[in-house]
């Protein structure tokens, strides 16, 4: 049969791939059968089979066997067995002879062979099994030889027997008595030291008879050691007196482990006894003598520590772990690096390797981690202890707080750093520069400033502040900026107190808020020193951080003295330049100074006299407005109750009314002027509201005057009363429609505006700062300069007698300046006029208000509703309450407080106090406080022709505060009247 080389895996595939040619038996198709059967058992077989063919034995084998001649394979494979087991010849080929030549059947076990497979003679064992393969002549052709190599086995077997005479041989010379057992528990060996020492025989000593050298005071709890321990087979250690030979016990050291075979059987125990009677002595006395250090290192104020020769730290005192707050002995060995603060941690290592290193003592400075999570500063000093030959056997070393000390001597340090910088500096620019820069570096904050506020204690000047990277803005420039850190924020620094802030989201002083104004600095924590001249806020010098950070007390002190001593410097530097300056230019200096003087003293004469013509004006507008508030209300109810048909009298009353009206307007526009008119101030755009009075303005205007709006981009908001405002362009536009008679140009402008220190010293009350400005300016004739130093006087007018009542840019001027604004005119006779207002701007986040008309009220009947008129005014009282009864309500009247508190008491039906402000012993004000104390639901509704009271306060109108200005329509009495007792 032929062979199936494709079923015969990789030894077929080495057939397949040989040429047999050069080979007695020649190609595998020519083989005799016998030889190929044979060769396909060999191969498929899972056993060790080699088969030597013929006389020249030629080998073949199987993939199992292949492993055992190692490097011989595949080479062997078909070739005579003399080329390959050259070394092992003289040995194999008579075995081979007795099965070819004999017939023999050989086998063997454990047959030892010498064999080169992997380079080098190797001595290996085997168990064989030759026997004959005949072909069909019945002749033996061939030797089949089945092997299991078992070198493993017996080398192990060999290595067992020398290990236990070994064993023997050590355990009965070994300088510690060994024994061993069995499963049991029973002694089966113990070491000729054993019998030495105990005087024990073997008869008396094995099995469990070694126990009966135990002291009687030890013997049962080592007996229950030991039989527990065989009970579980885990290790154990134990120590007894043991009885010597002479009687005597001594102290001694048992250790055993338990014994397993390859296949984990539980063999027993070995263990050694080692007599520690002088050791047990010096263990004794070493405990008293670690008792003693203890008590002594636990009992002083400094850090203790020892380390094992290789620095291998084992042992800190309680001081130790009192100041670091960690885990007992979770600092032992390198661990103690990680105290260190990180920019020490390398150059404390490194000194500590070099000691450890030369043997010098160790001497350093560095932060250690304490165990509120700050970092203070130690010194560390350690000392070797060397034996006899000088060998270092241990280091002792100690760790003293000095972070008190260090702060106070870096902080003098500093500070006569500071000095000495302060010193150099005599522009008070440079100086600021220089010691924000020294702070901000030593504290490594992100931003170092000292700004000086204003007399108003709003606007904050910082000339230069320091930033430690470029990303950090600079707050450099004029702001009101306060403002945005919240009240509670600055009240501290108004109250002379620093404001120390570690996270502004989580600090109740900021609040969500003012929280967004700190985040657009790039601030979260910060550090303000405020600094006070006779009670007030003049100067901040401030740390910035745009992450929350917890700030030392050290820190905050460092920056106090460091603000203190840049104010002292400052003023030092400032004073010497002013002397310097003053030195040098004295002579210029007066003569500047004179004309400044006597420019301030007219602006200030200028100011006192429209103070005074104010205060007048307003006292004269009180006295009309009521007078006026009579006649008004007597013509409105004359005009009701006038026959249809007279038009005579209708006319007369008509004509009688819009004296009135416009007599009312003077008084407006007087109150204007003295500033004393009610505003209600709101957020305004003022592009918005220019763009909306255009086709009122277009109507104004005459026909052959041409209107421009100029309105400036990215405008911003304003706070001003919307309506006054447009009264204002109004008269504005009006007087330059009157100053162009022949037709012209009138432009509004709007725009962005800045107005320096420069500028502003040029008149009394104004402010630097930023505004929104609003021009109206015309092509007309123009103004002398005569005439323009007089045009905000009230009554001043260059018009015909008739044609003007010279309050229009009266009531402009008191309007803009009770805005807390500025006004100024710029003319030029025979080229026009421009008219620049100057609002502030209003800083913050809002929206300029929508300006929509109320819904009509819904119509309710008003003999329904009880109204109380309280009026001091016989005169204007008689008028009101016939005007209240007019709209259908019923009406009760008292002359004053005391009085309408009693009607109100007994009369609980009352649903609304209208009630004039100014009146003797109790204002209006106080009038309504106490009423609503007593009615909490009840509506009111003031009244007055004076606005310098309780209900008006910097000229604008308070919060939730109903106003009927007098002289009062009947309709403006209605609609005011209907609005609040229709308000839920």
């Amino acid at each position: 049969m032929a062979l199936q080389l494709e079923e015969l895996g990789a030894i077929g595939a080495l057939i397949g791939s040989r040429n047999w040619s050069d080979g007695p038996l020649g190609p595998p198709t020519a083989w005799p059968p016998v030889l190929r059967t044979t060769i396909d058992l060999v191969v498929s077989s899972h056993a060790q089979v080699v088969l030597f063919w013929g006389p020249d034995y030629l080998a073949f084998y199987n993939e199992a066997y292949a492993p055992t001649i190692g490097s011989k394979h595949p080479r062997a494979f078909g070739r005579p067995a003399r080329e390959n087991w050259a070394e092992l010849w003289d040995d194999l080929e008579p075995l081979l002879s007795r099965v070819r030549l004999g017939g023999e059947t050989v086998s063997a076990r454990d047959r030892p062979f010498r064999i080169e497979r992997h380079g080098y003679l190797e001595d290996v064992w085997f168990d064989i099994s030759y026997s004959p393969v005949r072909d069909e002549a019945g002749l033996v052709a061939g030797v089949l030889c089945i092997v299991s190599e078992t070198t493993g086995r017996v080398a192990g077997e060999r290595r067992l027997a020398e290990s236990e005479s070994r064993f023997r041989n050590m355990a009965d010379n070994a300088p510690v008595m060994l024994r061993v057992t069995d499963p049991d528990g029973s002694c089966t060996y113990l070491s000729r030291s054993w019998y030495d020492t105990t005087g024990q025989t073997h008869e008396s000593a094995e099995g469990f008879g070694w126990l009966d050298a135990m002291h009687p005071d030890d013997a049962e709890e080592t007996a229950r050691t030991v039989r527990e321990a065989h009970g579980s087979r885990t290790a154990f250690r134990l120590e007894y007196r043991l009885r010597h030979a002479d009687g005597q016990y001594r102290w001694a050291i048992d250790a055993a482990s338990p014994r397993f075979d390859g296949t984990g059987a539980f063999l027993g125990f070995v263990g050694s006894v080692i007599d520690i009677d002088e050791r047990r002595a010096g263990e004794d006395r070493l405990r008293a003598s670690e008792a003693g250090f203890q008590a002594i290192a636990n009992t002083i104020d400094q850090m203790v520590w020892t380390t094992l020769p290789d620095g291998f730290h084992d042992y800190y005192n309680d001081r130790w772990y009192e100041f670091t707050g960690v885990p007992q002995g979770s600092t032992d060995g390198e661990g103690w690096n990680g105290m260190f603060h990180p920019d020490d941690q390398e150059r404390a290592w490194a000194v500590w390797r070099r000691c450890l290193a030369s043997g010098e003592p160790y001497h350093i400075e560095y932060r250690l981690r304490h165990h509120t999570g700050l970092y203070r500063w130690v010194l560390g000093r350690a000392q070797a202890m060397r034996d006899r030959s000088g060998r270092i056997i241990r280091w002792f070393g100690t760790c003293t707080d000095i972070h008190d000390f260090k702060l106070a001597e870096e902080r003098r340090e500093f500070l006569l750093l500071l000095n000495d910088t302060l010193i150099v500096h005599p522009d008070p620019a440079t100086l600021e520069a220089a010691a924000t820069q020294l702070l901000g570096r030593r504290v490594r904050a992100a931003r170092c400033g000292y700004g000086e506020i204003d007399a108003s204690g709003e606007m904050v000047r910082v000339s230069r502040d320091w930033t430690s990277t470029p990303d950090t803005a600079s707050l450099a420039g004029e702001s009101r900026i306060l403002d945005a850190f919240g009240p509670a924020a600055i009240g501290e620094l108004r109250a002379g107190r620093t404001l120390v802030v570690a996270d502004a989201r989580a600090d109740a002083r900021v609040g969500e808020a003012f929280a967004q104004a700190w985040d657009g600095i790039g601030c979260l924590s910060l550090v303000v020193v405020p600094l006070l001249r006779d009670g007030t806020l003049r100067s901040v010098l401030y740390l910035h951080e745009p992450r929350p950070r917890a700030w030392t007390p050290a820190e905050i002190q460092l920056c106090e003295d460091v603000a203190a001593r840049t104010r002292e410097a400052l003023e030092r530097a400032r004073a010497e330049a002013a002397l310097i300056e003053l030195n040098a230019t004295l002579e210029e200096r007066v003569r500047e100074r004179t004309a400044e003087l006597e420019r301030t003293s007219e602006v200030l004469r200028q100011a006192q006299k429209m103070e005074a013509v104010g205060q007048l004006t307003g006292g004269i507008a009180h006295d009309f407005n009521n007078m006026l508030s009579v006649v008004i209300g007597s013509l409105d109810l004359l005009g009701r109750r006038l026959p249809d048909g007279d038009a005579r009298l209708r006319r007369y009353a008509d004509n009688a009314m819009e004296g009135a009206r416009r007599a009312a307007t003077l008084t407006h526009r007087l109150l204007a002027f003295s500033r004393q008119q009610p505003l209600n101030p709101q957020a305004v755009d003022l592009n918005r509201l220019v763009s909306g009075m255009s086709e009122l303005l277009r109507r104004t205007l005459s026909g052959n005057i041409r209107l421009e709006t100029v309105l400036g981009g990215g405008l911003w908001s304003c706070s001003v009363d919307a309506n006054q405002l447009e009264n204002v362009i109004v008269n504005l536009a009006v007087n330059a429609r009157d100053a162009m008679p022949e037709g012209g140009r009138l432009t509004i402008e709007t725009q962005n505006a800045h107005l320096d220190d420069r500028y502003v010293a040029a008149d009394l009350g104004i402010l630097a700062g930023q505004y929104v400005l609003v021009a109206v300016t015309d092509t007309g004739t123009g103004m002398a300069p005569d005439v323009m130093a007089k045009a905000f006087d009230p009554f001043f007018t260059t018009k015909e007698i008739g044609k003007g009542t010279g309050l229009g840019l009266s009531q402009v001027y008191g309007f803009v300046k009770q805005s807390d604004g500025h006004v100024k005119i710029y003319s030029e006779p025979g080229r026009g006029t421009s008219v620049k207002i100057y609002l502030p701007r209003l800083v913050g986040e809002h929206e300029p208000a929508e300006r929509a008309e109320p819904p009509p009220p819904e119509l309710i009947d008003p003999s329904a509703e009880l109204v109380l008129v309280v009026e001091d005014d016989d005169g204007v009282r008689r008028v009101t309450i016939e005007a209240v009864q007019e709209l259908g309500y019923r009406t009760l009247e008292a002359d004053g407080a005391a009085e309408a508190l009693r009607l109100l008491a007994q009369r609980p039906d009352i649903d609304l106090l209208f009630t004039d402000v100014v009146m003797p012993d109790i204002d209006g004000r106080q009038l309504a406080e106490e009423a609503r104390r007593q009615r909490p639901d009840l509506k009111v509704v003031f009244t007055t022709g004076y606005t310098r009271n309780a209900i008006v306060h910097h000229g604008v109108l308070d919060a939730g505060v109903r106003l009927l200005t007098k002289p009062f329509s009947l309709e403006d009495l209605a609609t005011k009247l209907r609005d609040a007792l229709d308000d839920a």
